[in-house]
């Protein structure tokens, strides 16, 4: 029962993320001549050094806090608890850093439908 309701709420959300997504291609499409113009030039390659750098930090961070709560979960010897402590860091961790690639991802689609990133109009 629980499981059939999970896939029917997954369905439903997935349904109202990809229905505006398709219906957004019909919208008219925005007057980009000033934002592909030279003058914005450093406002997008500023854009993309931030995400770039926020991308980074992410991983750097994720990867610093696996190795160390992999060393505690070695390290914890038969005490369960400090064994649970690592467990849920790690964990923690994971679900930090998901987060994170989701929300860039999320910020990427966004710009798509704007039309700020994707197919170069002629």
């Amino acid at each position: 029962m629980k499981k059939t309701f999970v896939i029917i709420l997954s369905s439903i959300a997935l349904f109202f993320l990809c229905a505006p997504l398709a219906l957004a291609q019909e919208l008219p499409q925005p007057d980009m001549s000033v934002w592909n113009s030279e003058k914005l030039q450093p406002v997008r390659a500023a854009a993309n050094i931030i995400i770039g750098v926020v991308l980074g930090i992410t991983v750097l961070y994720g990867v610093i806090r696996t190795a160390w709560y992999g060393i505690r979960l070695q390290s914890a010897g038969g005490d369960p608890i400090k064994a649970q402590e690592a467990k849920q860091g790690l964990k923690s961790t994971m679900v930090g850093v998901i987060i994170s690639f989701c929300a860039i991802f999320v910020i990427g689609i966004i710009l798509y439908v704007l039309g700020l990133v994707g197919l170069k109009s002629p």
